[in-house]
């Protein structure tokens, strides 16, 4: 079970990890560590791509879509002070999790 889910957990993680930390950080360093995070996630977006992770195109671009999001919000948004981020990281997880259901249950009536 753990494994169907093991990029989504490791990508909120990290997203609630660097949103967390751009709380204490000055401007330079949220760019910095929101461009070196966004090419993390992509090498473990590639990784997983590779392993068959993604359930199909549109999960793979639910789970983009979170790490598009990192890099615009550490480039566009020049003071993070709030923590709305945690709506945005529930949302993202229920749109995810929500889909991944619904495409799971899809594939097994196919059957």
């Amino acid at each position: 079970m753990i494994k169907h889910w093991s990029f989504s957990l490791v990508l909120g993680a990290i997203y609630l990890l660097i949103f967390n930390l751009w709380l204490v950080l000055p401007r330079g360093w949220i760019v910095a560590s929101g461009i070196s995070a966004t090419l993390a996630l992509l090498a473990l977006f590639a990784l997983a791509m590779r392993r068959r992770y993604f359930i199909n195109f549109w999960d793979g671009l639910l789970h983009f879509v979170v790490i598009l999001d990192v890099l615009l919000e550490a480039i566009f948004i020049p003071i993070h002070h709030a923590t709305g981020f945690y709506l945005c990281a529930l949302a993202f997880a229920m749109v995810i999790a929500g889909y991944r259901f619904y495409a799971r249950r899809r594939q097994r009536i196919r059957i």
